[in-house]
């Protein structure tokens, strides 16, 4: 059976880096024997999260918006990227809402439907030294992804790229979300 993908894409600039690299990896799926789910962030109707802790108390949310459909896609998945450009130490607005909502599997009742996936976390940022700029970073997706039992299986930072497009200046990049592409399967797998 298939190994089924979720990309999620928090960028807000369309056909930006993040968008390009996306491209690439999705484009290296391609024949590997993965069912690859593109998530769009931008194109969603995600609610922030209020706090009303409804999701601790029923295991349900308060919400009825698109993130109900894009749970589903979530508990079907075996491996998720996370897409997401470097925004003042964090991920994008998008993403930030978007990860708030997980909280919903952060009860008992719902923790087996996300616990054991595995995920990767693809991060284009401007800063060159990706050793100090990424540090919130990297603790952030670390704690929240323990919490909820999700195994980051690879971070890979692409540094040093702004303006929009500018990722197509670098190969290397290109070559490596081609790449990364290739070996979903190996991550869905077997976590490698």
């Amino acid at each position: 059976m298939a190994k089924s993908i979720l990309i999620v894409n928090g960028a807000t600039r369309i056909n930006g880096n993040t968008d390009i690299l996306v491209s690439k990896i999705i484009e290296g799926s391609l024949n590997t024997g993965v069912n690859v789910t593109p998530l769009n962030l931008r194109e969603k109707r995600i609610s922030n999260c209020i706090g009303c802790y409804q999701c601790l108390e029923k295991s349900t949310c308060s919400f009825k918006d698109d993130m109900t459909g894009v749970r589903s896609a979530i508990e079907k998945s075996d491996l998720m990227v996370f897409a997401s450009p470097l925004y003042w130490c964090g991920v994008t607005g998008l993403m930030k809402a978007f990860i708030d909502r997980l909280f919903f599997y952060y009860h008992p009742q719902t923790r087996h439907l996300i616990s054991g996936k595995k995920a990767i976390i693809i991060t284009p940022l401007n800063q060159r030294d990706v050793a100090h700029e990424s540090e919130v970073l990297v603790e952030f997706y670390s704690r929240l992804f323990n919490c909820l039992g999700i195994k980051i299986v690879d971070m890979v930072f692409f540094s040093d790229i702004m303006e929009k497009g500018m990722v197509l200046n670098k190969p290397e990049y290109l070559n490596q979300a081609y790449s990364i592409g290739k070996n979903l399967i190996n991550w869905a797998e077997n976590g490698v």
